[in-house]
């Protein structure tokens, strides 16, 4: 079914490009004709496959910088609004995990559940002391489900990289093999939320809601209710008073925190995930995929960082290839098209997100070297990072985000290099 759909909506894009009679105007119509029936396929797919394809339609839907508006208007609907499982299957995987069923174990349980998502839904409840707590509960069988799904979109991924040999996406299904399936344990989960919530416990504008370890195990978490306004929905922050421009700041600053000073961060900042309260307070849920950054190479990300906002191209040749970037000639040009397209990408602004007005013009020169002398090793580590710098560039954009990036960001990657330096590190 998965090849079949792929399949459909690849032949859909082929029949577009080839009608050589269109103005560009129809073009671009077909091209948005096109554009929203395969967000449809592929919704209607993921609805009936679930797992890790739910996962995938929600990182497309969170990059509205770069994402086709027919895309993040479809597959949006997949952030926290999944088709529930019943009760009764919620209700024997409680029982299993804890040894007696909700109505025992919480003062009341509310059968509906608030959010559902890839691999779990969210129930409301609480505790016999008084605490309003939500109810994470993992799907049965779900394990079975993303198994299938990593090997089916590895064997599409190969098929492209056949078809394409421009779209060569192995890496990154490589990197989800490994941290899915990671995801499954929510006791893992219990102890990420943990450490990121004493990490950024300083701070009065990030919270991380609590854990109640008396009530989780491997496939139920139960932890704090914490009520705020979903990061994406701007009627409704503008409407509190709240600032967006201020949110884009405080989540900018915690996830350059994260991972520049801390080397331990949330991976999955798609809107379902990113509350806001009045203050404005950015909360942190669902730490299902998170990411630890050896000392060695958060030091030698940040050498990047800083040489990718200053434009120092021997500087960031050097970092590129410590922190494990190979390319097929020992040509730094590569990797400086690296840091110089990240760094244009945003535009002449210094945009706190991908500017689509600049991007097919860098893209394309970006394109012509890469081809020429390609990156054939890249560091596992980097790529989560990619992710969150992806799904931040998209939900920026939605908040139409004045954040200054270099002023921002510099600041944590020479705070991090100066530490390190003073410790003794030595360079890459």
């Amino acid at each position: 079914m998965v090849g079949w759909v792929f399949l459909r909506i690849y032949l859909d894009y082929k029949r577009v490009q080839r009608r050589r009679e269109l103005t560009p105007a129809e073009r671009d119509l077909a091209y948005s004709e096109a554009h929203r029936r395969s967000a449809e396929r592929i919704y209607r797919l993921a609805i009936r496959m679930e797992g890790l394809l739910i996962k995938t339609c929600q990182f497309i839907s969170s990059r509205a910088d770069v994402a086709p508006p027919e895309y993040v208007s479809v597959l949006s609907r997949l952030q926290d609004r999944v088709p529930p499982r019943r009760y009764r299957d919620v209700r024997k995987q409680v029982e299993r995990e804890l040894g007696s069923p909700p109505e025992v174990l919480f003062a009341r349980f509310d059968h509906r559940p608030i959010a559902s998502a890839s691999l779990a839904q969210v129930h409301r409840a609480r505790t016999h002391s008084g605490d309003d707590v939500a109810v994470k509960v993992q799907y049965p069988g779900i394990e079975r489900v993303v198994a299938t799904d990593i090997r089916n979109v590895g064997l599409l991924v190969r098929i492209l990289a056949w078809l394409e040999p421009d779209f060569d996406f192995r890496i990154v299904t490589d990197e989800v093999r490994r941290t899915v399936p990671r995801e499954l344990d929510f006791r893992l989960e219990a102890d990420s939320a943990e450490r990121v919530a004493r990490d950024m416990a300083y701070r009065q504008d990030v919270r991380v809601p609590a854990i109640y370890r008396e009530l989780s195990a491997r496939r139920v978490l139960t932890l704090e209710f914490i009520e705020g306004t979903k990061i994406s929905d701007i009627d409704d922050l503008l409407a509190q008073g709240i600032d967006p421009n201020r949110v884009a700041l405080i989540m900018t600053e915690a996830f350059c925190e994260q991972v520049l000073m801390h080397g331990f961060f949330h991976a999955d900042p798609h809107p379902g995930n990113l509350l806001v309260q009045p203050g404005p307070v950015v909360v942190f849920l669902d730490f299902g995929l998170t990411k630890e950054l050896g000392g060695e190479f958060r030091v030698n990300y940040a050498r990047l960082t800083m040489a990718v906002m200053s434009q120092d191209h021997e500087a960031m040749a050097e970092a590129f290839r410590a922190i494990g970037f190979r390319t097929k000639r020992d040509d730094p040009e590569s990797l400086i098209a690296l840091g110089t397209a990240f760094f244009e990408s945003s535009g002449p602004d210094r945009k706190a997100y991908l500017d689509a007005e600049v991007m097919p013009e860098v893209n394309e020169r970006l394109s012509r070297i890469l081809q020429a002398n390609p990156v054939t090793e890249m560091p596992p580590d980097i790529l989560l990072i990619f992710r969150v710098i992806g799904l931040m560039s998209g939900l920026q954009k939605r908040l139409d985000s004045r954040v200054n990036m270099v002023d921002t960001i510099t600041p944590y990657a020479r705070e991090q290099v100066s530490l390190a330096e003073e410790t003794g590190w030595a360079a890459g």
